[in-house]
């Protein structure tokens, strides 16, 4: 009776052990799964990262696309400054071109001058030759 007494408890305390190990084996499941769960919040972190790392990107193409704008703006400004180079050029010819027609003006003007005192020497002409 004692022996079969003892037998029991041996195979409570197996049955005991039993359930230990099952615990232990759900532990180490859990234990799995917490790994599993801290590389996940790493990739996280990870992923995190890259987007920011995206953003930054996003932010210089802007930064470029700017650049480009300004560059062009520059360009169109250097086309601006040489027409009005040009434009300068074409005022100082005009001034020239007025300068010739006032010129011009007082040269026909001398010619007119010059028609009159021909006129002038042919009437001194005919008075010499009556007097």
């Amino acid at each position: 009776l004692n022996l079969s007494l003892m037998l029991t408890e041996l195979l409570k305390l197996s049955l005991m052990l039993t359930e230990l190990l099952k615990l232990s084996l759900i532990d180490t499941e859990l234990l799995k799964l917490s790994l599993m769960l801290t590389e996940l919040d790493k990739l996280s972190l990870m992923l995190t990262e890259l987007l920011k790392l995206s953003l930054m990107l996003t932010e210089l193409l802007k930064l470029s696309l700017i650049d480009t704008e300004l560059l062009k703006l520059s360009l169109i400004d250097t086309e601006l400054l040489r027409l009005s180079l040009m434009l300068t050029e074409l005022l100082k010819l005009s001034l020239i071109l007025t300068e010739l027609l006032r010129l011009s003006l007082m040269l026909t003007e001398l010619l007119q001058l010059s028609l009159m005192l021909t006129a002038l020497l042919k009437i001194s002409i005919i008075l010499t030759e009556l007097a």
